[in-house]
């Protein structure tokens, strides 16, 4: 590692040594965080600079070799922030994205378990009409008018209209048996 003249005069231990490089190169740092980080170089510094010097005592911990320490701590800088650039770019993007969107109702799972709990419910209450009321029912609650019926099934206008009318009333009143409306 080649050394500040300051360091060479520094006692020998890690500790010292990382406090010259420190005092030595922290305006480095702070120089390349404002050039690199542009406006939000007063929010990155801190953050930039504790990763730079963790860098830095690592390698000397490590007693690995810094040929250069000055171009060392630069590429380190600039490094790191850029890193925490792109972390407070991806902050604010999720920050202003907002909170994590809401379930659809169907994904509910109490809600599924409620729906599924009615659709058996209504399917036993179909089960009790009697099978031509069953069949005016079901084509009724998918939408079929009467004139579709009379053609569908080949019934006559009063017998489509009562089929339903009839079934819709014995359909309410198997729901209303089993707790289903008022």
């Amino acid at each position: 590692m080649t050394l500040p003249p300051e360091a060479v005069r520094a006692p020998a231990g890690p500790d010292a040594r990382f406090e010259v490089l420190v005092r030595q190169y922290q305006r480095l740092i702070d120089h390349v965080v404002v050039r690199v980080g542009g406006a939000e170089a007063g929010l990155l510094r801190d953050d930039v600079r504790q990763n730079v010097l963790l860098s830095i005592w690592n390698q000397i911990e490590h007693k690995q070799d810094i040929q250069h320490v000055a171009s060392y701590i630069y590429k380190a800088a600039v490094r790191e922030t850029i890193r925490a650039r792109r972390r407070e770019v991806e902050r604010r993007k999720r920050h202003e994205a907002g909170p994590a969107p809401l379930r659809r109702p169907s994904e509910d799972p109490h809600r599924a378990l409620v729906a599924r709990e009615e659709a058996q419910r209504l399917e036993a209450s179909l089960a009790e009409l009697s099978p031509e009321r069953l069949q005016a029912v079901r084509a009724h609650l998918a939408g079929f008018d009467v004139s579709e019926l009379m053609t569908g099934y080949g019934w006559s206008y009063q017998k489509a209209r009562n089929l339903v009318a009839r079934g819709m009333r014995d359909l309410r009143e198997a729901l209303r048996r089993r707790g289903v409306g008022g």
